[in-house]
């Protein structure tokens, strides 16, 4: 059975960096010392890297960061979705890492936010991920081509995002 490993990034050691880098490797390849650089420049303390294992081996991963959006006029925590990837495609790895997420995040009271390309929308409105009508969403710098969606967040008429990228 596939369950989920959770490691804030404060915590995170180099050799959990390189299982990182070997499932993103599938999706975006690019060289170990490349993928490192990014993940070392681009992510917070506080951001979580989630790895959905099977049997002891690395399936699929993401990354969980806390963000924040004005929605509907009120300052609103997130967990912004990132970097979703499996180790190989086609097999059902991606419905079960989105499942796990979904679960972890309603259990743990977070609401989900991700920004995809619109290729992506159907597969995470398969799982319960709401597409946020673009008219409604702003941005602080401009995101063509760029959608948003939510989950755990119902009743979104206006989001504003000011935040980093993730």
């Amino acid at each position: 059975m596939a369950e989920l490993e959770i490691i804030k990034h404060d915590d995170i050691l180099f050799r959990d960096l390189l299982r990182a880098v070997a499932v993103k490797n599938v999706a975006w390849p690019h060289s170990v010392e490349s993928q490192v650089k990014w993940i070392i420049n681009n992510m917070q303390p506080d951001d979580l890297h989630v790895f959905l294992k099977e049997n002891g081996e690395d399936k699929a991963y993401m990354t969980l960061s806390p963000v924040t959006a004005f929605v509907n006029g009120v300052d609103t925590p997130f967990k912004g979705v990132g970097c979703v990837c499996s180790a190989k495609h086609g097999v059902g790895l991606g419905k079960q890492l989105m499942e796990s997420v979904n679960k972890w995040l309603s259990d743990n009271n977070h609401k989900g936010l991700l920004f995809c390309k619109k290729e992506l929308v159907q597969f995470y409105k398969k799982y319960g991920w709401n597409l946020i009508e673009p008219s409604s969403v702003i941005f602080t710098t401009p995101h063509d081509g760029v959608y948003t969606m939510s989950y755990n967040c119902e009743g979104i008429k206006k989001i504003e995002y000011k935040d980093r990228l993730f």
